[in-house]
């Protein structure tokens, strides 16, 4: 049994999560990119000029998957010049263990400090760890879950931020990527009631041909590459490279960030006090500030 707290209420995990079993695919995709899979709808068209003197602000969090997706994502946003990305990533962190970090909490003063126009946010591996492993998935259980997704989006928007909401990665262990599949399913069903919330299945970008776990894969540039560390969870740096290339094209098409490019601007990833990250899985420096951008 696991505890499972969010909005004020404590909550129980009595079983599993698991596939569905029916074979069926379970995403969306939306008519303009077949490319990378998504669900609801196209995520709201950003506000335009953007100027190196007034660049889009891109908040990139989550758990220690964002420790490679963030300074990936920053590293290609930031090299447009039009676009002031910030990274906090927490290691070992979720949206059940709540003692460990306050998601909703500290992504909201995070809101309030940088004051973001764009979020990007991926979470759910240690969600999905601490899962109990069974054969039933428990209907109770994802409605208490799907609240705490609700809980950490409503913080999230704010006001009409567009979210980027990418999901857990297929993983190594065939037990532990069914329960990863399970939380995948609640985050996508809960992004697809929100229009300006965008699905990002990290999944299946990491499944190989058979939809099982690839240790490498074709990357952004040319060529084959080992994607996914040692340990059967994070990214590589390569890894966090191509998901960012996938978040990255989402964006572009929202944001049109490449057709307002400043040539020869760059603008450093801006990495909140405390973030954390696991050695060898992130790409690229960061100014470490608790500063918003031009603060």
């Amino acid at each position: 049994m696991v505890a499972l707290l969010g909005a004020g209420v404590a909550f129980t995990l009595a079983g599993p999560l698991r596939d569905r079993g029916d074979g069926a695919e379970r995403r969306a995709t939306t008519a303009t990119s077949t490319a990378a899979p998504v669900t609801g709808v196209a995520a709201p068209a950003c506000r335009t000029p953007l100027s190196a003197a007034d660049p889009l602000r891109l908040w990139i969090g989550g758990d220690s998957l964002a420790g490679s997706l963030g300074p990936s994502l920053g590293d290609l946003a930031g090299r447009t010049g039009v676009v002031q990305p910030v990274v906090d990533s927490r290691v070992s962190s979720g949206l059940v263990a709540r003692n460990f970090l306050d998601w909703p909490v500290h992504s909201g003063r995070d809101m309030s400090l940088y004051d973001p126009e764009v979020v990007v946010f991926i979470i759910g591996a240690n969600d999905a760890k601490n899962i109990d492993n069974g054969t039933e998935r428990d209907p109770t259980w994802r409605a208490q879950y799907a609240a705490l997704v609700e809980e950490m989006l409503t913080v999230l928007r704010g006001n009409g931020r567009a979210v980027y909401w990418v999901g857990a990665p297929v993983m190594a262990d065939a037990d532990y990527s069914q329960r990863v599949q399970g939380v995948d399913d609640v985050f996508r069903e809960v992004a697809a009631q929100h229009p300006e919330v965008t699905y990002i299945d990290a999944y299946s970008l990491f499944s190989g041909p058979d939809g099982s776990f690839a240790p490498t894969l074709p990357v952004p540039g040319g060529g084959v590459t080992r994607v996914r560390a040692g340990d059967g969870i994070h990214f590589t740096p390569e890894g966090g490279d191509l998901l960012a290339q996938r978040v990255f094209e989402r964006l572009d098409a929202a944001c049109r960030v490449t057709e307002q490019a400043v040539r020869g601007v760059t603008k450093p990833t801006i990495e909140a006090q405390g973030s954390t990250s696991v050695p060898g899985t992130r790409r690229g420096p960061t100014t470490s500030t608790t500063r918003p951008p031009g603060g």
